[in-house]
């Protein structure tokens, strides 16, 4: 599945897509899969771990992948992929979607994040049973704080080590669809 707005393209990987990002050489295996440049520190140690985690995700809840899966954040004029979005499961049972986010440092202060973040935000909240958006934040991660607050994060709880942030259901928005969701 594909989502797009003004400058990027999401793109929700399959089990056979992430399967490329956990073996050997996994940058050139992720960019021959998806037919795509990849930014240079998008990468890292941690996301390798979250897309192995997301794999097993993925091959447990096949039918609704879309919820557990890393959505690739891909520039659309430069044809490369800039960070990943990384759904945590279906929302639960307050309605609450986990979400996880990284943009390329050679891409931050661009806006990129939010728009990245607002597109799949406004897919999660077309199902009416999503009523919350859940992120966490290191305390001196002062640019992912900015991200929030632009999308109407509100803090809510907070530790020494992390602060969770939330985004309610705009109430202007209704759901795109009733009955189940095929996703």
């Amino acid at each position: 599945m594909k989502l797009s707005d003004q400058r990027l393209d999401l793109q929700a990987l399959t089990a056979v897509q992430l399967s490329a990002s956990t073996g050997s050489n996994t940058a050139a295996a992720l960019e021959q899969e998806l037919g795509l440049k990849l930014a240079p520190a998008v990468l890292d140690d941690e996301m390798l771990y979250a897309i192995q985690v997301r794999y097993s995700k993925v091959l447990q809840n096949a039918e609704h992948y879309l919820w557990y899966t890393c959505w690739a954040v891909i520039h659309r004029e430069e044809q490369q992929l800039i960070g990943f979005l990384i759904l945590k499961g279906h929302p639960n049972g307050q309605g609450e979607v986990i979400i996880g986010y990284v943009i390329d440092e050679g891409h931050w202060g661009k806006g990129y994040g939010t728009e990245a973040v607002r597109c799949l935000s406004d897919w999660i909240f077309s199902h009416p049973e999503a009523q919350w958006i859940i992120a966490d934040t290191e305390p001196d991660n002062t640019a992912s704080h900015r991200l929030l607050q632009h999308l109407g994060a509100e803090r809510y709880r907070e530790t020494d080590e992390l602060i969770w942030w939330r985004i309610g259901r705009p109430q202007t928005q209704q759901p795109a669809f009733t009955g189940s969701n095929p996703a």
